[in-house]
């Protein structure tokens, strides 16, 4: 057993770096990946990217991982990218680098195009703790860019079926809330890349998500959203960019695994 910032690195969280290693990524991609799936973050709310670059290096030499051959500078000097990894970028038009600007700083917002469905999905796989399958049903995914560059991603799609704190926020009996939860949507995959470093980003990026999600959904699926949910994992966060982008926090649920209207499981 391996442990690296009190988090223990079992067969599972092993295989998983591996996977990802496996699948094109370069050793700072995985290190990026790996600080936001397992919740690495510095008081500062910097990744240790470094530190985690040696931990992996390290899990090679005890023989647990095997890391890729360095990238293979091209004459002209570019970097060589294998072809997953390259038509992820190329899915939504957007190269990889660090991103720093003013809080203020203007930004943009719009919903994914169907042939960006690709990329949106692998930076989701990639990059968030949770991983991503698929949106089933009514859904919606958006991109953020500062500039030309992608900042951050955002998946919505169907409400869970019941959510005791909700119900009673909302105050509705069980045909009621049969006949209405079409209009309450969940924002189920929120993920600000983790090379990004934009104070209050998260919570502009919400705020502006809300004024037009309605909006989008009536032109969509011809109905609007009348209200929005989310869950958060109290043991990786604290949903702060939620608070602060005035949602209200309605409660604790039980934890267990939640069923959507449509079925399945987010």
């Amino acid at each position: 057993l391996f442990s690296f910032r009190q988090t223990p690195l079992g067969a599972g969280e092993v295989g998983w770096l591996q996977e990802q290693l496996d699948d094109g990524g370069q050793l700072s991609d995985v290190a990026a990946a790996a600080c936001h799936r397992f919740g690495w973050v510095r008081s500062s709310g910097e990744i240790p990217l470094a530190a985690c670059s040696v931990m992996l290096r390290k899990l090679e030499a005890r023989g647990l991982l095997r890391l890729p051959a360095p990238a293979r500078r091209r004459p002209g000097g570019g970097l060589h990218v294998k072809a997953e990894r390259q038509r992820l970028l190329d899915a939504l038009g957007v190269v990889p680098g660090m991103v720093e600007c003013q809080p203020e700083g203007p930004f943009t917002l719009r919903p994914i195009a169907p042939e960006e469905r690709d990329g949106f999905r692998l930076h989701l796989q990639r990059y968030h703790y949770l991983g991503f399958k698929r949106s089933v049903g009514e859904s919606m995914g958006y991109a953020a860019f500062v500039g030309q560059e992608l900042v951050a991603l955002l998946d919505w799609g169907a409400a869970v079926l019941r959510c005791l704190p909700r119900d009673e926020y909302v105050g509705w009996d069980d045909r009621v809330r049969e006949r209405n939860l079409p209009l309450v949507v969940g924002n189920r995959r929120f993920l600000v890349l983790p090379w990004i470093r934009i104070p209050h980003l998260a919570s502009r990026i919400l705020g502006a998500n809300l004024r037009r999600l309605s909006r989008d959904w009536q032109a969509a699926y011809g109905h609007p959203v009348l209200l929005a949910e989310t869950f958060v994992d109290l043991s990786r966060f604290k949903g702060t960019c939620y608070r602060a982008a005035n949602w209200r926090y309605l409660g604790q649920t039980l934890g267990s695994t939640k069923t959507l209207r449509d079925g399945t499981r987010p």
